[in-house]
């Protein structure tokens, strides 16, 4: 069985990446993104989250216990997403990450009242803005909970 302190440190020695990136990535200190890779401590849902867009690659994959490479079947479409951010203008911010999580946390502490200016939101995108409760089951295990 593959866990996924495994496939993150699989992914950051295959990137050339450091500890410190997986942190910023997660917003996390790099103590906790060590703690992380060596599996010390847990993947919360935004944990999960952020690794899907860190190492674009999609949830699924992250979920498989079977497999410790990602397949080209597990990357997320990169450039459908880099041209849709390109239209938003979301690229042209420097730290996009940093917006992206204080709209999130925003949003997230007027979550009543966003939903109901935005009742039409889709699944993916409630989920995307941190605003679904995730179900009791394998996301709920690898936080730990």
């Amino acid at each position: 069985m593959v866990l996924i302190h495994e496939k993150i440190s699989a992914l950051l020695e295959q990137r050339r990446l450091k500890k410190r990136d997986l942190a910023r990535a997660l917003g996390v200190s790099p103590q906790t993104a060590t703690d992380i890779c060596k599996g010390r401590s847990a993947i919360t849902l935004p944990h999960l989250r952020n690794l899907v867009s860190f190492f674009q690659v999609r949830a699924e994959f992250w979920l498989d216990d079977r497999r410790l490479a990602p397949e080209e079947h597990d990357r997320a479409d990169r450039s459908r997403i880099v041209e849709a951010l390109g239209r938003t203008g979301f690229l042209q911010v420097d730290d996009p990450e940093h917006l992206l999580q204080h709209v999130r946390r925003f949003v997230q502490h007027h979550r009543d009242e966003f939903l109901r200016l935005c009742p039409d939101l889709s699944p993916d995108e409630r989920r995307f803005l941190g605003l679904l409760d995730a179900p009791r089951g394998a996301m709920g295990q690898i936080a730990g909970n």
